[in-house]
């Protein structure tokens, strides 16, 4: 099981928990298979994140990074790391608001669009 970000879950992966609004009602149930209408009421709902079976965010990353376009993020992960100069990267949050801003960065740059 891992919690990952809603950008990075597919269609046909399985939840391995209720995936919950604010107040606590289930939005849909475990063990349920993602449809993309589903992850169209996740982002309607503000959800940012779901357990899935079977997925590790470790590996998840992993994978995706293999088949991202080396060269570009390199020189993503090196812009953002200067903006980080200043701040313990050993930190667990700093950590992920690092990954998660290189990716995001990355997205960006790789369809064009400007750094913000």
């Amino acid at each position: 099981m891992g919690i990952i970000n809603l950008e990075d879950i597919q269609v046909d992966m399985i939840l391995a928990c209720d995936v919950k609004e604010r107040s606590g009602r289930v939005l849909l149930a475990e063990g349920s298979k993602i449809t993309e209408k589903h992850l169209k009421v996740f982002k309607m709902w503000g959800i940012t994140e779901a357990d899935i079976k079977g997925i590790e965010k470790e590996e998840l990353t992993a994978t995706m990074i293999a088949q991202l376009d080396q060269n570009l993020f390199r020189e993503v992960e090196i812009q953002t790391r200067e903006r980080f100069c200043h701040v313990d990267m050993e930190h667990p949050f700093i950590k992920e608001l690092f990954h998660l801003l290189t990716l995001r960065q990355f997205r960006r740059r790789s369809k064009g669009q400007n750094d913000v």
